[in-house]
């Protein structure tokens, strides 16, 4: 069982659709829940990120005390509330959890001021901090990249259906890493690859990979090719077809590697995680 945790409205958006896959146990944190129970904590309503930040956190700790093992955990630097995340991660990581971060880049030119500066502060903190190994990995995904393939949206359901483009497609890879491929060339990363972001691939050869959020400073790239099994066993020179296509994003400076997997799915799909040691501005 894989521990999901969304701080504030956005991070808690995010996983309550995760939480509608079975492998995953879904923790949230924000101002909106009306009380506290075993998975849900309720934060006060609070004026500014510095009022979170300084806040008493002693009953916060006592109800995250039962995450245990691993803790993947979903927010932004545009909520207020995400001011609780430093300290709140570090307790985690003293108690021996091993965390990993998903951040969402909100449009930034539209924020407030203080908003802008803080959610500036928050995603360059916690990069350093995911740099630093006190966290497994950071994620980087970006609002206006999801609304570039989310197809037409409206108002009323915007942020969910640019949130299901990221779910549908981390839900994926979750499944694929933790399968057994019919072939693979995976490697494991760089320790010092700690910063990420996912994507979509394709089997076109003129089709480039399309990101979550613009990766700078690549080094590692890593291909899930899930394929329809009858497909696999009839098509001549598949294997062949996704290895070239690999290859080619090789470089002096970028190693690249992919599994592929057999699905019975009617379509195919290609998900893609890109990786860097470097701090993303």
């Amino acid at each position: 069982m894989k521990n999901i945790l969304g701080i504030g409205a956005c991070g808690t958006n995010v996983v309550k659709q995760l939480s509608e896959y079975p492998q995953y146990s879904a923790y949230y944190i924000n101002n909106k829940e009306k009380k506290t129970t075993k998975y849900r904590f309720s934060l006060p309503l609070l004026e500014s990120p510095e009022d979170y930040e300084n806040m008493d956190m002693s009953k916060l700790h006592r109800w995250a005390s039962k995450i245990k093992n691993n803790c993947t955990v979903f927010l932004t630097g545009a909520n207020d509330s995400s001011a609780i995340a430093l300290r709140f991660l570090e307790k985690l990581h003293q108690a021996g959890v091993k965390i990993n971060i998903v951040y969402f880049l909100p449009e930034v030119e539209v924020l407030s001021e203080n908003k802008f500066l803080h959610e500036r502060s928050c995603r360059g903190i916690l990069q350093q901090f995911a740099r630093s190994g006190l966290f497994q990995n950071m994620t980087l995904v970006s609002n206006l990249s999801l609304e570039s393939m989310a197809g037409p949206t409206n108002v009323y359901e915007y942020y969910s259906q640019i949130n299901n483009v990221f779910t549908s497609s981390y839900y994926m890879i979750d499944v694929f890493k933790n399968s057994n491929p019919i072939a693979s060339t995976f490697k494991g990363q760089k320790e010092s690859c700690r910063i990420a972001t996912i994507g979509l691939g394709s089997l076109q050869e003129e089709e480039g990979d399309k990101l979550f959020f613009p990766l700078e400073n690549t080094v590692e790239i890593v291909y899930y090719y899930c394929i329809n099994e009858e497909k696999l066993r009839t098509e001549e020179n598949l294997f062949r077809q996704i290895a070239n296509k690999v290859k080619s994003k090789i470089t002096e400076n970028v190693k690249a590697s992919f599994g592929i997997f057999p699905t019975q799915y009617e379509n195919d799909y290609v998900y893609t995680e890109y990786y860097t040691p470097k701090v993303q501005e």
